[in-house]
């Protein structure tokens, strides 16, 4: 015969387990140094141009980084996000199509796009890195965490994409400034170079 004893959790250790929690989460934060060796199998010589913070409300949701291959990204680019919190992939996905659709972005291009990438997005936790590369000649290759996640076919594809966070139209202007700094936006989103203002 089996006894068990459950002992309720005072306030402060569940604190002190949530503090623990946050902090392996934290170690586990993909370094630039390591996305950038992910990377290296899809566009070779990408360097960091860029990175900062996306908030929403006060929350902080995850860190971006741009790497391109050369000044104007012609021989491919990525963007990394690392996520600060637990989003389901559905979310992200929603939120995409609702970026692109600000943006302008057909419904028949959304709708098809969407799907898509309802299967290519993951579910993330805090610490999980979801990557969009692209690859000039094959389209925009997504990671998990460093792995081939899936791959969308296509230049309009990746133009709607990466305009999200690189349009002078994005919703969130103060990233892109931080992404881009005082270079300019890859060549496919920007024929001519338009540095943030």
């Amino acid at each position: 015969m089996t006894i068990s004893h459950s002992f309720p959790l005072t306030q402060r250790a569940r604190a002190v387990i949530l503090g623990m929690l946050f902090l392996a989460a934290t170690l586990l934060l993909i370094t630039p140094a390591q996305a950038k060796e992910a990377l290296d199998p899809y566009v070779k010589g990408l360097q960091l141009q860029g990175q900062g913070r996306l908030t929403f409300w006060g929350f902080d949701v995850y860190d971006a980084r741009l790497y391109v291959a050369d000044q104007r990204g012609q021989a491919g680019f990525a963007l990394d996000l690392n996520y600060l919190r637990a989003l389901k992939g559905t979310d992200i996905s929603k939120r995409t199509m609702e970026e692109m659709q600000r943006l302008g972005i057909s419904e028949v291009d959304r709708n098809a796009w969407g799907k898509k990438l309802d299967v290519i997005f993951p579910d993330v936790i805090p610490g999980s890195s979801l990557t969009a590369i692209y690859v000039p000649g094959r389209g925009t290759v997504f990671l998990y965490n460093g792995k081939l996640r899936g791959e969308m076919d296509g230049e309009e594809f990746a133009k709607a994409f990466f305009s999200i966070w690189l349009d002078p139209k994005t919703s969130v202007p103060k990233l892109r400034t931080a992404l881009i700094g005082q270079a300019c936006a890859p060549a496919i989103l920007a024929p001519t170079c338009e540095t943030p203002k």
